[in-house]
């Protein structure tokens, strides 16, 4: 134990030295470095953007209408809703709110039924191997979601929407749909330590990238690009994961393990998962899959007569790929589901955009609470059904592997097309002041949680869950405690007109 940890600090400390460093050094061999005497605003971002606001304000006519000290707000970005501000405030806000979580609802089953299952015909046809599909294509398709928050938040809302929900999402995977798995699989799981290892390493790898590229609240178009890239490096490492783990075993000279232990009360039960063959999807009865046929039981009839219209409005516009008679239509399947995501998605920011300019809460709490949260609900689902089943790698890998997703793809996608293709050459402001200390508490947790795995025994029970449970509502509560400038004057107020 001794050696692998020590093997594990110093890798982790490499790593980490790498993507500090080399972001900072390319950054700095473009733009050239201000002096520390012409710029009175170099001691905090803050003080900064005050500084601009002075400036900007001597050098204006006087006819100019006085600079705002405060963030427009996102809502200023989307269409008029069917109500006034004063309407919204005397409880119209409410009818905004179950409008989102219907909008949720319905993206959990456009992913669920239709995108998520296109993604498995792909893979089948295109003989993609088991490791790749389950720790890359299907952490891909669960992770749309967020990969179409961040792209309207970056080129419509052009606010910070879009990285909260990244960020809040990958908090949410990396504890609290653990903490799920842990309370709720029924039986208590054995981790093993490569894929943990593995999955915990890249997604260290992508948050100090994170920190990186937004620490001085600029990204440009090749930090964008690098993210990007890492990306595929992630790919590269996942088509040579067999390869890897023999030699992870070698280097530390210890038997390789299997991929899933369950531990049940009195005897030991293993399950390899590499010993499980690749399934093809599963193909459904045509009749039992029909939206109009009527379910047994109360809670069951009333969750089909809410989402009825979904699914009626699906069944009619979406080929289902799980069928026989459809099975031949997966990429139609896959490029009509897209379309929804992107609609839905957009409906959901716009619907979070209302519901924070009404209620006063910036974008930045609401991106990392309630449409992170709302977005990983599909990853909650998926990593949960694993992990009743028995696959504790599987259930974890999938989890943390969505958010290795949503930074590099999530982020780095549209600020790649907003600084290349919208606005060449120019660069995407990160406004809160307070997200690059999110991001460094967020690369806090996954250390303190890899310090749980391996205080517990490489086991995931519900001790574990626990305290996998609390570790995220502490980070929620420090996130939006930053949010509301309680550590510090990091944020400008939203403006209100």
């Amino acid at each position: 134990m001794d050696r692998d940890g020590k093997f594990f600090g110093q890798l982790i400390l490499l790593v980490l030295f790498a993507c500090f460093m080399f972001p900072s050094l390319l950054y700095k061999s473009f733009v050239p470095a201000a002096s520390p005497g012409n710029d009175p605003g170099i001691g905090s971002s803050r003080t900064r953007r005050s500084v601009e606001l002075e400036t900007n304000k001597s050098t204006r006519p006087s006819s100019s209408p006085p600079a705002q000290n405060c963030v427009k707000s996102s809502i200023h970005n989307f269409p008029d809703d069917f109500m006034s501000q004063h309407q919204r405030k005397k409880g119209g806000v409410l009818i905004h709110v179950l409008l989102a979580v219907y909008l949720f609802s319905a993206l959990a089953i456009v992913c669920e039924d239709f995108f998520v299952p296109s993604l498995e015909q792909i893979a089948e046809k295109l003989k993609i191997s088991y490791e790749v599909a389950g720790a890359a294509l299907m952490p891909i398709g669960t992770s749309t979601p967020d990969l179409i928050f961040s792209i309207v938040g970056v080129l419509i809302a052009t606010s910070d929407l879009g990285e909260a929900a990244i960020v809040g999402s990958a908090v949410f995977n990396n504890l609290f749909v653990v903490a799920i798995c842990g309370l709720f699989a029924g039986s208590t799981l054995r981790l093993s330590r490569w894929p943990l290892l593995r999955v915990s390493l890249c997604y260290l790898v992508s948050i100090a990238a994170l920190i990186a590229v937004t620490y001085d609240q600029k990204v440009y178009w090749y930090e964008a690009l690098g993210l990007v890239c890492i990306f595929s490096l992630y790919i590269v490492i996942l088509y040579f994961d067999t390869a890897l783990e023999g030699f992870f075993h070698r280097l530390l000279k210890i038997r390789k393990e299997n991929t899933d232990t369950e531990i049940n009360s009195e005897e030991l039960i293993l399950l390899p998962l590499r010993q499980v063959p690749q399934q093809d999807v599963q193909i459904i009865d045509q009749n039992n899959n029909s939206p109009f046929s009527f379910p047994q039981g109360f809670i069951s009839r009333v969750t089909w007569i809410i989402v009825l219209p979904v699914k009626c409005l699906l069944y009619m516009t979406t080929p289902d790929c799980r069928k026989e008679s459809w099975r031949k239509w997966y990429l139609a399947s896959f490029s009509i589901s897209l379309v929804w995501i992107a609609l839905l998605s957009y409906a959901l920011v716009w619907m979070t955009s209302i519901i924070g300019f009404t209620l006063g809460i910036s974008d930045v709490i609401l991106g990392l609470t309630f449409l992170a949260a709302g977005g990983s609900a599909t990853d909650l689902l998926s990593s949960l059904a694993v992990a009743r089943q028995g696959y504790g790698d599987m259930a974890v890998s999938n989890a943390i592997g969505c958010n290795v997703c949503n930074i590099l793809l999530g982020l780095g996608l549209p600020w790649l097309l907003k600084t290349t293709f919208v606005d060449f050459g120019g660069h995407v402001d990160v406004q809160s002041g307070s997200m690059s200390y999110t991001s460094i508490c967020l690369l806090g947790t996954v250390f303190v949680s890899l310090f749980c795995v391996v205080l517990n025994r490489w086991v995931l029970n519900k001790c574990l869950g626990i305290v996998f449970l609390v570790l995220y509502l502490t980070f929620i509560v420090v996130a939006i405690l930053f949010g509301l400038n309680v550590f510090g004057d990091f944020n400008l107020p939203t403006c209100q007109t």
